[in-house]
């Protein structure tokens, strides 16, 4: 029997839930899944899920559950470290959460939204092959139980290292494809990860986002008239502004994504995000973005808008957790 890949998965919410169950499904991998506020129930009863890929699932648990990256090295070494959480550096890098798990023979899979993502993985792991996941699909985490209402559809591909050439980094990836692929998904191999990423960030900069600061799902924002009134417009600005940074996006992606979650209520990830208190991804979805508008000198009214309520949005959230602190007395300007 062909031994099996080690991989390391961290982030079990939705996304790297399914991910992990493809990657044990396929039967090439023996995922380990460092968990924290799952960890008891997964253990003792393992993930419920509900998926319109997979079918009903009473217990799923990887081949191994460990709730640290610590305990996690007694299964490695790890030919790939998958992080699937929410991306939010202005509060704490993933990149140093792995670290102590990653060799030098680890590729890291950054399956996570935004732009810019890679920066600091390429600068801490010069000598790693870094991959890009930009994922499709619908799913989330209540409680340890998931709901995977929309296939999974995710694209892999790799961010350019100067240290290996191309044919090196496409095998890399491309090995990562077979792992993945099963008979229930739909894996591909990316040539273009920045294209890909500009994409996806048409509906996450803008309905993920306008579903998170209006507080309805796709569905009732449609309804409700918000589609017409901003996301198109706000769309238009991420076009543009991909455009100014060397991707050409066509106008057809603005009803592609709109339709994308027809005919579900679909509730997207900050939303959702929204409902439990979590923190969201502002910087690499909204802020980014935002902040190349303003290099490149692309008028960007409704995106910057977003961005600054949801940064309110944010210091919200934040005070509630008791990671910031307002003061007792208003300061009041004199």
């Amino acid at each position: 029997m062909t031994e099996k890949c080690n991989i390391l998965l961290i982030g079990s919410g939705g996304v790297g839930t399914i991910a992990s169950y493809a990657l044990e499904y396929a039967g090439k991998s023996a995922v380990t899944s460092v968990l924290r506020s799952d960890y008891s129930r997964v253990v003792e009863r393992g993930f419920s899920i509900n998926s319109c890929d997979y079918g009903q699932i009473a217990a799923f648990r990887p081949s191994h559950v460990v709730n640290s990256v610590e305990e996690s090295k007694k299964y490695g070494p790890f030919d790939f470290a998958i992080i699937a959480t929410k991306c939010v550096p202005e509060v704490a890098s993933m990149i140093d959460v792995i670290a102590p798990a990653v060799t030098a023979n680890t590729a890291i899979v950054l399956v996570q939204n935004g732009i810019g993502i890679e920066a600091e993985a390429k600068a801490r792991f010069p000598n790693n092959v870094v991959l890009s996941g930009v994922s499709m699909i619908g799913s989330a985490n209540q409680n340890g139980h998931i709901e995977h209402e929309c296939k999974d559809a995710i694209k892999i591909g790799f961010f350019e290292n100067e240290n290996y050439d191309r044919a090196h980094l496409e095998k890399v990836c491309t090995r990562f494809v077979d792992l993945y692929s099963n008979d229930r998904n739909d894996c591909e191999f990316d040539e273009n990860v920045k294209f890909s990423r500009w994409r996806k960030l048409v509906y996450n900069a803008c309905l993920n986002s306008v579903c998170a600061l209006t507080g309805v799902d796709v569905g009732r924002l449609e309804l409700f008239g918000g589609v017409d009134t901003i996301i198109r417009e706000a769309m238009r600005e991420v076009i543009a502004i991909a455009k100014s940074d060397g991707v050409e996006l066509s106008e057809d992606v603005i009803d592609f994504m709109i339709r994308s979650d027809d005919p579900v209520y679909y509730s997207p990830s900050m939303l959702v995000d929204i409902r439990k208190g979590n923190l969201l991804e502002i910087e690499v979805i909204n802020g980014n973005p935002v902040r190349i508008a303003q290099e490149k000198g692309i008028p960007a009214p409704y995106l910057t808008l977003i961005y600054e309520l949801l940064k309110i949005i944010q210091r919200r959230t934040m005070e509630q957790k008791g990671m910031i602190t307002v003061p007792t007395e208003r300061p009041v300007p004199k």
